[in-house]
C-alpha cells in the first residue's frame, strides 16, 4: 500500500508535469503565430517596396531592351532580409531572382496557375508551405500582384520567400532546453515535495503506531506535540485528547469492573457463609431464624445494585434529540419530591425553605429522570443534614436556563472527595456510617441524567453547608 506521503509525491510531480506540458504547448503556439505574422509582415514589406519600386522606373514595354535592363538593375538593388525574392511577368514565368541571373536556380521557371488564380482573386497570398519554385522545404511565403500605376494593368507577380528550417531548428533547440530545465525544476519539486511530506507525515506514522499500541493494550502511548499550528497540529491534539480519554474510560472501566465485584463478594460471601452454616448444623436451629434475615437483607441489596446498573445502562441510551421534545414544570416536580420525603424530614426535625416562582416554570426534559436526581438530591440531603437544620431549596431563571439549588447543614464534604462523589460506588467513610443500605451509585445516577440532559450538575461543600445545584433549559413559552 502506497504511503501518504508517496501519493503526495506522485501528484505533485503529475501536477507539475502537467503545468509544463501546457506552459509548453502554449509557449510553442504564441512563439509559433508572432514568428509567422513578423515573418509575413517583413516579407509583406519587402515585396511592396519592390512593387513600388518596379513601378518607378519601369519601362512595360517587354519588347523594348530598357525593360530587360531595369529589372536587372532592380533585381541587383533588392538586398532584404530573404532567402530569396522573385519577379515573374504576367505570363507567371520567372524573369528576375534576388541572386544573380547566371546562378539563380529558379529562373525562366513558371508559377502554378492555382497561386496566379488565388492572386487574381484576392490581393496577397501568405503561408507556411512549401512551393517547388522558390525554394526546397518548408518556407515562409508572400506573394502580391504588380499592377501598373499608369494604366491600373497587370504586370506581373513578385513572390518573397524565406526558409523555415532555421526557425524550426531554432525551436528545436528551444524544446530541448525547455525539457531539461523542467525535467531538473521536476526532479528538484519531487525531492522538496517527498521531504516536506515525509515530514508531514510523521505524526500520521506516530499515530499508527500508537493506534497498534492501543489496540495491545498500552494506553499511555501519546504523539509528540511539536507546536504545528496547522490540521496536523489540530489533529496531533485531539489525538492526545482521545488518548487521553480512552485511558482515563479504561481506568474507569477497571475500577468499575473491581467495584461490582467488591460489591457483589461481600453479600455473596455472606450469603454463601450463613446458608452453609445453616445446611451444615453450624448455626444452631435457635440462631437460623435471625442470619435468615442477614441473608435476606444481604440478597435484597444485590437485588437494589443489579436494578441500579440495568438503570444506568437505560439512562446512557437515552435520545437528547427525544428528551428535548418533552416539558413539564419544576416548580411542581420540586414541590411533589419534598412532599414524598415528608416522613423522613419530619422525623429528623428538618425545616424546608423553598424560594419557588409563584408561577409555573416549564423545562424540557425527561419529567421521570429528573424526578429521579431531585429525589436523590433530596434524600441525601434529608439523609446527611444534622437534626433541627434546614435544607433550602430555591429555583431562578436565568437566561434559557432554570438554576435549582439544594442546600443543607451537616458535615463537610472534603475538597478532596468532591470531584469523586458522582464517581460509580463512590462512598465516603463517613457516608458508609449512615448510608449501610446504599449501593454507591445515586449520585453516578444523577450525574448520568444530567449528562444525557447535556446539562450541568456542581456541587460545593464549605463551613458545613453542603449546596448542590443543576441547570436544566427552560421551554419555548407557547404562543397564545
Amino acid at each position: 500500500m502506497k504511503s501518504v506521503y508517496l501519493k503526495n509525491c506522485l501528484l505533485l510531480a503529475g501536477i507539475v508535469l502537467l503545468s509544463f506540458l501546457v506552459f509548453l504547448t502554449s509557449l510553442t503556439f504564441v512563439i509559433r503565430n508572432q514568428t509567422i505574422a513578423d515573418k509575413r509582415a517583413g516579407l509583406e514589406a519587402n515585396a511592396t517596396a519592390v512593387v513600388d519600386m518596379y513601378n518607378s522606373f519601369i519601362d512595360f514595354d517587354p519588347n523594348q531592351p530598357i525593360y530587360q535592363e531595369n529589372v536587372k538593375r532592380l533585381v541587383s538593388i533588392v538586398t532584404l532580409p530573404v532567402n530569396r525574392m522573385v519577379i515573374a511577368d504576367e505570363n507567371g514565368i520567372i524573369v528576375a531572382c534576388s541572386e544573380h541571373l547566371h546562378t539563380c536556380p529558379v529562373l525562366g521557371g513558371e508559377l502554378s496557375e492555382e497561386l496566379r488564380a488565388q492572386l487574381y482573386t484576392a490581393a496577397s497570398y501568405s503561408a507556411l508551405d512549401t512551393i517547388p519554385a522558390l525554394l526546397d522545404g518548408l518556407s515562409y511565403i508572400f506573394a502580391m500582384r504588380i499592377v501598373c500605376d499608369i494604366d491600373g494593368s497587370h504586370a506581373g507577380y513578385v513572390l518573397a520567400a524565406s526558409s523555415a528550417d532555421l526557425v524550426m531548428r531554432a525551436w528545436g533547440d528551444m524544446i530541448s532546453i525547455f525539457l531539461i530545465v523542467a525535467a531538473f525544476v521536476l526532479f528538484l519539486a519531487i525531492l522538496i515535495a517527498m521531504l516536506v511530506a515525509r515530514h508531514q507525515a510523521a505524526p500520521l506514522r506516530e499515530m499508527s503506531a500508537a493506534a497498534n499500541k492501543f489496540a495491545r493494550g498500552d494506553y499511555s502511548t501519546r504523539v509528540r506535540d511539536v507546536g504545528r499550528e496547522d490540521e496536523i497540529g489540530e489533529l496531533t491534539v485531539a489525538f492526545n485528547a482521545m488518548a487521553a480519554s480512552i485511558e482515563r474510560s479504561e481506568h474507569m472501566r477497571r475500577e468499575f469492573v473491581g467495584n461490582v465485584s467488591h460489591e457483589l463478594k461481600t453479600p455473596m460471601t455472606s450469603i454463601t457463609g450463613f446458608a452453609e452454616g445453616i445446611l451444615d448444623g453450624t448455626i444452631p436451629p435457635e440462631k437460623q431464624q435471625e442470619y435468615l434475615g442477614i441473608v435476606a437483607s444481604e440478597t435484597k441489596r444485590l437485588s437494589r445494585l443489579v436494578r441500579r446498573m440495568l438503570e444506568v445502562s437505560r439512562l446512557q441510551s437515552m435520545d437528547i434529540r427525544e428528551l428535548q421534545k418533552q416539558s413539564f414544570d419544576m416548580t411542581e416536580l420540586l414541590r411533589r419530591g419534598v412532599l414524598g420525603l415528608e416522613s423522613k424530614i419530619t422525623a429528623k426535625g428538618l425545616d424546608v425553605e423553598m424560594d419557588l416562582p409563584e408561577d409555573p416554570v416549564e423545562v424540557l426534559g425527561d419529567e421521570d429522570s429528573i424526578m429521579q436526581v431531585t429525589y436523590n438530591l433530596l434524600d441525601n440531603a434529608a439523609k446527611f443534614s444534622h437534626p433541627g437544620t434546614k435544607i433550602g431549596i430555591s429555583l431562578v431563571q436565568q437566561g434559557v436556563k432554570a438554576h435549582i439549588t439544594i442546600k443543607s447543614t451537616g458535615d463537610t464534604v472534603s475538597q478532596e472527595e468532591l470531584p469523586l462523589i458522582f464517581n460509580r460506588f463512590h462512598k465516603s467513610d463517613k457516608s458508609r456510617s449512615h448510608d449501610k443500605d446504599g449501593v454507591g451509585l445515586g449520585l453516578y445516577i444523577v450525574k448520568t441524567i444530567m449528562n444525557t440532559h447535556q446539562e450541568d450538575i456542581y456541587i460545593r461543600s464549605e463551613n458545613g453547608v453542603t449546596e448542590v445545584w443543576f441547570t436544566l433549559t427552560l421551554a419555548p413559552k407557547k404562543k397564545k
